[in-house]
């Protein structure tokens, strides 16, 4: 959904006039952020593609096909001169929806394994966007709709400010900055590394810990504990001197992009279908800046091994590119 952010952001930059719409779940966190980006929100029945059993699928048989009919009549009444899904169980309903009514789709998938999603809306789309080379192999039989533009990433990431930082989280900026992050909704096992290793952590660093559990956070002399973060994410990446994550597609390119070196977790296969693993792997490979961890040692002596932050970024154009591809559909 952050990524959908970032091209909103980027398509309103060059367009000031385009207008937009988002088409999500009546459940997802996208209820609160969108309208809070200025972005009229409209919500659907969604149903997600569950590879395991679970009674929620038969559920979901009806919530898809419902989706599908509802964003029919919302993009009837929204008359849009694209579709773009970032994939995911939300947006393949508006997919099919929009072919239907003879809508362009453009699609993307951040994945070095593209998802189900992506591979059932495939067939559907105008274009494919893709970030891996590994992805474009998996899907080469759409070769001709694909087209590489890397992973897009909010604008204002190269905006944060240091000091602003500081002021938050009350660090001095003395000592090297840990940022801790386990995705969106947090991650079980990166908190219980934490509780486990934050006191040896500590001696060695400031800690900024965005733990994704239903608590008003802690602040302590130093180390911080974030629930979730919005606005401010870019101040915290400024403060940050090294990150230890999961290794989730949107996470690494905006590490990428900020130059911030990490100690990658990724999900395992028993919690999804191993995008995150691929995706750690291939950062390792293309990148001195990532270490896929031994979770048999400890990580103080990898994180220490890392090298340090560069004092510059790197260039990305993958969310400019995606938004001249998006406004060229209203020139045509």
């Amino acid at each position: 959904m952050i990524p959908n952010l970032a091209i909103a952001d980027a398509i309103r930059a060059f367009e000031p006039k385009a207008k937009l719409s988002y088409l999500g779940s009546h459940k997802g966190i996208e209820k609160t952020l969108v309208p809070a980006a200025g972005i009229p929100f409209e919500e659907i029945s969604t149903g997600k593609f569950r590879r395991y059993f679970s009674l929620e699928n038969v559920a979901d048989l009806f919530r898809i096909p419902l989706g599908a009919v509802q964003a029919f009549f919302k993009l009837g009444r929204l008359k849009p001169t694209v579709v773009f899904s970032k994939g995911g169980f939300v947006g393949f309903p508006v997919v099919v929806a929009a072919w239907l009514r003879k809508i362009p789709v453009v699609i993307h998938d951040s994945d070095a394994i593209p998802g189900l999603a992506t591979r059932l809306t495939a067939r559907f789309a105008d274009k494919i966007l893709l970030a891996y080379e590994t992805a474009h192999m998996e899907l080469e039989r759409y070769d001709d709709k694909i087209e590489m533009t890397g992973n897009p990433v909010r604008l204002s990431l190269f905006e944060g400010s240091k000091k602003r930082a500081q002021r938050a989280t009350g660090f001095t900026g003395t000592r090297p900055v840990l940022l801790v992050m386990g995705g969106s909704s947090g991650s079980e096992q990166i908190n219980a590394l934490v509780a486990r290793e934050k006191k040896n952590w500590l001696e060695k660093f400031d800690i900024i810990h965005i733990s994704g559990r239903k608590s008003k956070g802690r602040h302590e002399k130093h180390y911080v504990e974030f629930p979730y973060v919005d606005k401010g994410m870019n101040d915290l990446y400024a403060l940050a001197s090294l990150a230890l994550t999961r290794a989730g597609a949107n996470t690494l390119a905006e590490l990428q992009a900020l130059q911030i070196p990490a100690l990658l977790y990724p999900l395992g296969t028993a919690g999804s279908r191993g995008d995150q693993i691929a995706n750690a792997k291939i950062a390792a490979v293309e990148s001195p800046l990532f270490v896929v961890a031994d979770e048999k040692a400890a990580a103080l002596k990898q994180l220490l091994a890392l090298p340090e932050r560069p004092g510059s970024n790197s260039q990305n154009t993958a969310t400019e590119k995606i938004a001249w591809l998006l406004l060229s559909y209203s020139k045509s």
